[in-house]
């Protein structure tokens, strides 16, 4: 980016959320270390596209304005319509920074190929699971690299099989990436020098559903049944499925820091959810996410309800339906995801042992 002229407008995109944010950030620094101004930011679910465009129109008589639109992948086509007429001319004196985890607007992506540059860190937006799972292995050992050890081949294949979610959701928020960079850096520390082996994975990679987690809690306060149930579904079968009980802990978790960074109010940064929550990095910004997305009171009634749901996994006369106690319990825990829909979607729901 810093051997050629600066462009007017860069579409850095990709499922590789750090090195989305490192070259953000290079750019950033570029413009500043050449005189420009502070970036202005903004969120494409929170600002009309008009408004980004009215801030790339304005005058500069201190160098080079920055703007950076962030989760540019929210916006529709239409809604995109501003910026595409915007990039037949942009403003010279203008950079404009579009970022996200997924590709933005087919028709915006190419106006900006046009203008600009498309900076692509991940797997393509069409990419084959083979090829998506390759990209992943790969992704581990740069990160190993990275850190300064080395893993072998089939190890890296071993910690995506364990990490890795494969559902649109989590390739879309970039949860994948972030969480193998996460579980590069803890065997690279723990290798000591050896190149960490398959052995070294299954000692210190637990397969766990933390990563489905954040996707079970989107889909229901996104007031989605089908993809409720179905994540439910793949969290339950397997060569290693997950006990309700865990699945409740997990999903309480959660909630319980949305309800926390609900409480922080329209303002919220991520540095304010990490200090109420405790999260850092992807954790806290998934939460930031989802508390804007529902009410404090809807966020609280729905963590009372999966609160609840502990005891009703215990002792509830509906888990001993079924074959056996786990479509018991199974029939348990859907029976409260479907009640935490209810909530979001303002229809109202039973709080308590059924």
């Amino acid at each position: 980016m810093a051997e050629t002229p600066l462009e007017p407008v860069y579409a850095i995109w990709g499922e590789d959320r750090a090195k989305v944010e490192r070259a953000l950030a290079r750019l950033v620094a570029r413009v500043e270390n050449e005189g420009g101004l502070p970036a202005e930011r903004y969120d494409a679910g929170e600002t009309p596209s008009s408004d980004v465009v009215g801030a790339c129109e304005a005058l500069s008589l201190a160098g080079t304005r920055l703007v950076v639109l962030e989760h540019a992948s929210e916006l529709k086509s239409a809604d995109a319509k501003p910026i595409v007429d915007y990039l037949v001319e942009p403003n010279p004196a203008t950079c404009l920074a579009i970022v996200s985890s997924a590709p933005p607007p087919g028709p915006l992506l190419e106006a900006v190929k046009r203008a600009g540059s498309e900076l692509v860190y991940g797997p393509g937006a069409k990419a084959s699971r083979r090829e998506r799972t390759a990209w992943h292995v790969s992704h581990v050992e740069q990160e190993v690299g990275r850190f300064g050890a080395a893993i072998a081949p089939a190890a890296a294949r071993e910690v995506v099989e364990r990490v890795v979610v494969d559902r649109p959701e989590a390739h879309k928020s970039g949860a994948n990436a972030l969480q193998l960079t996460q579980e590069a850096r803890k065997l690279a520390a723990a290798s000591a020098g050896q190149t960490v082996d398959v052995g070294m994975v299954e000692a210190l990679v637990p397969a766990h559903p933390d990563a489905r987690a954040y996707l079970l809690s989107d889909a229901l306060l996104a007031g989605s049944v089908s993809d409720a149930l179905g994540l439910l579904e793949e969290l339950a079968s397997g060569d290693d499925p997950v006990a309700p009980i865990v699945i409740q802990a997990t999903l309480a978790r959660q909630l319980r820091a949305v309800v926390e960074a609900c409480a922080l109010g329209p303002g919220a940064d991520v540095d304010a959810v990490s200090g109420a929550t405790g999260q850092s990095g992807f954790p806290a910004r998934k939460t930031l996410e989802q508390s804007r997305a529902i009410t404090r009171d809807a966020a609280e009634r729905a963590f009372a309800r999966v609160a609840a749901l502990e005891l009703e996994l215990r002792v509830s006369a509906v888990k001993e339906l079924g074959r056996s106690p786990d479509d018991g319990e199974r029939l348990v825990i859907e029976q409260a995801a479907r009640d935490v829909i209810a909530i979001v979607r303002g229809d109202g729901a039973p709080v308590g042992a059924g």
